[in-house]
């Protein structure tokens, strides 16, 4: 029997939002009864979070990681994993290869090993390198990944994205025919996240790790605004207790007056975040302002939604696939400005019938970004057919 491949950079238990995609398919493949394997970069201890998947460490790009050599050993050995690989994926008698970007050294051994054995290839992008460029030094480097995306994606017999305005992005940028490409959103496990019966007791929460795309700084100030107000606040800053860099965010908020109740927690498995959600009256989501970032939606906004929390948005001024999200459902509000966050947060915080309005909205509409079902249909509509031999149809309807 054919299987498919999974070709990640790093297990499904991992605590990251590409993992969390990754567990995604896996069920999906799992319900689906489509044998699958997922195969990510050997770093230590591995496990699945999805018993039916078997998960294969292989000394693929970013192996040495762990072990603080580096990329200069990751590259030289990149020829004779990229052919173990090939062997792996032979042994399994895989027939599709499915890989994640943005970081494209992975997805390019994942294709070259495809093409290696005349079978399919699937790229599934998360965040363009584009975006992620903005954080990474190196002008060089910066150019060889975004070169190889660009093979990556024009080679692709399928590249799935997680917004349309991504979607649209890659297909400009890249050239690629428009039937080639999909949109299948990142969305929520509704069976995990929804809302539950404990009081609300924090006025905000931010999800994830305290990276430069956040603007952190601005979001500091916002709550250091809404505090100006003359009103108390609690907040959670989850999943940026225990990373480098807190110290000097906790400095920061200190400095703007913010108090001991703003509190920077450590991230928490998976399946407990939902706990934190459900104390949460606003979610914040930020992004930089830089260009590139009008095209991108996180993971843990669907999560927030789930869980009947109303979106708390700072982000570039003018159009965004954010803010068309937020504003045509009023699921919450989206600024760009410390000092609108601040008016329009109060109002939310202090206005119950308007918040039970939004978190109701959220509600309804995270019926349509169910994880489980979009997994599903991205699967079977758009590469069980190609496991068979054939181009898939009618994969998950775009927004």
């Amino acid at each position: 029997m054919s299987r498919l491949a999974f070709v990640w950079p790093m297990p499904s238990s991992a605590p990251t939002a590409a993992a969390i995609r990754l567990l995604g398919f896996e069920r999906a493949a799992g319900r689906l009864g489509v044998q699958a394997t997922s195969i990510v970069p050997r770093r230590g201890p591995i496990d699945s979070r999805w018993e039916g998947v078997p998960v294969i460490p292989l000394p693929l790009y970013g192996s040495s990681a762990a072990g603080g050599k580096g990329f200069l050993p990751d590259l030289l050995r990149m020829v004779p994993s990229t052919v173990e690989l090939a062997r792996t994926l032979k042994g399994q008698q895989v027939s599709c290869v499915m890989a994640s970007t943005p970081a494209p050294f992975i997805p390019m051994q994942a294709l070259l090993a495809a093409k290696l054995l005349g079978i399919s290839f699937v790229l599934d992008v998360r965040d363009s390198w584009e975006m992620e460029s903005v954080t990474h030094e190196g002008r060089l480097r910066n150019w060889v990944k975004e070169r190889l995306e660009r093979l990556c994606s024009r080679s692709a017999d399928r590249v799935l994205c997680v917004t349309p305005a991504l979607m649209n992005r890659l297909v400009s940028r890249y050239s690629l025919p428009s039937g080639r490409v999909e949109v299948v959103p990142n969305g929520a496990d509704l069976s995990l996240f929804h809302p539950g019966p404990v009081p609300r007791d924090l006025d905000f929460v931010f999800l994830g790790s305290l990276s430069k795309y956040r603007n952190v700084e601005q979001v500091l100030e916002s709550l250091a605004r809404v505090r100006l107000r003359d009103r108390p606040i609690t907040a959670h800053f989850a999943g940026s207790g225990d990373v480098p860099g807190t110290a000097e965010v906790r400095a920061m908020a200190l400095a703007k007056g913010l108090p001991e109740t703003v509190r920077f927690v450590p991230s928490v498995p998976h399946e407990n975040t939902p706990r934190i959600l459900r104390r949460a009256r606003l979610g914040i989501v930020s992004l930089s302002f830089e260009d590139v970032f009008r095209a991108a939606i996180g993971a843990k906004t669907y999560e927030y939604i789930a869980c009947g929390v109303p979106l708390a948005c700072l982000g570039p001024p003018g159009n965004s696939e954010l803010r068309e999200f937020v504003e045509s459902q009023r699921l919450g509000f989206y600024v760009s400005s410390p000092d609108e966050f601040a008016a329009q947060a109060t109002t939310l915080l202090t206005d119950q019938q308007e918040w039970a309005e939004v978190s109701t909205n959220c509600i309804v509409a995270s019926r349509r970004f169910d994880r489980r079902v979009l997994s599903e249909k991205a699967l079977r509509n758009l590469v069980v057919p190609l496991m068979n031999g054939r181009a898939g149809n009618g994969g998950p309807s775009r927004r």
